[in-house]
């Protein structure tokens, strides 16, 4: 493979390599120990009666959100774990490409992992959640401290890739914005104030991150790309590979939570829009880096 970047170090390489083995351990673990009461009607502190899961790690969740970890595991073992080593073997040889896929997949499984931490009630898994957690935020740190010192060289985006990708992410990110406050304001105006699906949960965890957090890199990423900013050029592509990822394991809990029964309501429209959306965002700013792009 020709090199076009740096190589990443040996000590990436190794923890890399570490998170690697740690994320197939904790992503399995909910497959193969399923021992439990199964289950079990709970009275949550927001007077509603809810269903706990019964089985495995995830045995005092509800058990509509118990599946959707379950779907989660299953895409990061079928797909996100075998991303992040295809793109450490591709980033030790110093490929543009491999590096954009390596910060991309250490970014979905640090957003897992920190949702786990905050979401998942307390089980055997949670001090290996700690420690992956712990692991990839530094080397997503190390990652963006290293590409940012050299996307200066990579070559600029073509003039038709750059509002396709800078737009679609900013569109991804006021669009989930819009729906998680759709689900959020509506219970405040009216005096209920708990929404619907909170369940025994003690705030909105996904919705708070994201509002708070991840959907405001998605706006700057894809402002940045569309200025041709160095720090848009870096984040956009690593953040749309993300994206794909994400959309893909929330495409699974959405197939997962039909098999119980729940319905996804709007995100069964918007989530395969957005996978689409994302997976064509990242081919062409992947190819955009590429030294023989052809787009």
């Amino acid at each position: 493979m020709q090199s076009d970047a740096r190589p990443i170090s040996a000590t990436i390489t190794f923890f890399v390599g570490l998170i690697g083995v740690l994320t197939l351990v904790a992503a399995a673990s909910p497959f193969v120990f399923t021992a439990g009461n199964g289950p079990v009607e709970h009275l949550a502190v927001t007077g509603k009666l809810i269903k706990l899961y019964g089985y495995g790690p995830y045995r005092n969740m509800p058990a509509d959100v118990a599946v959707q970890g379950l779907a989660q595991d299953a895409v990061t073992l079928c797909l996100g774990v075998p991303t992040l080593f295809a793109a450490l073997w591709m980033a030790r040889r110093g490929a543009r490409l491999g590096y954009l896929l390596l910060v991309g997949s250490i970014g979905y499984l640090f957003v897992q992992y920190v949702l786990y931490l905050a979401m998942a009630t307390y089980n055997e898994l949670f001090l290996l959640w700690v420690v992956l957690v712990l692991l990839l935020f530094q080397i997503l740190l190390r990652l963006l401290a290293s590409g940012g010192q050299e996307v200066s060289g990579w070559p600029s985006p073509p003039n038709g890739v750059r509002p396709y990708v800078g737009g679609f992410l900013i569109v991804n990110g006021a669009l989930i914005a819009l729906l998680w406050l759709s689900v959020i304001v509506p219970p405040l105006v009216s005096g209920s104030l708990y929404p619907d699906g909170l369940a025994h949960l003690t705030t909105m965890v996904v919705q708070g991150f994201d509002l708070a957090i991840f959907l405001p890199v998605s706006l700057v990423a894809g402002y940045g790309y569309l200025r041709g900013t160095s720090a848009g050029r870096l984040l956009a592509p690593a953040y749309a590979v993300f994206l794909t990822l994400q959309m893909t394991a929330l495409l699974a809990k959405i197939g997962w939570m039909a098999t119980v029964g729940v319905s996804a309501g709007p995100a069964l429209l918007i989530v395969p829009v957005l996978l689409a959306g994302s997976l064509a965002a990242a081919s062409l700013a992947l190819a955009a880096v590429s030294p023989k792009r052809s787009v």
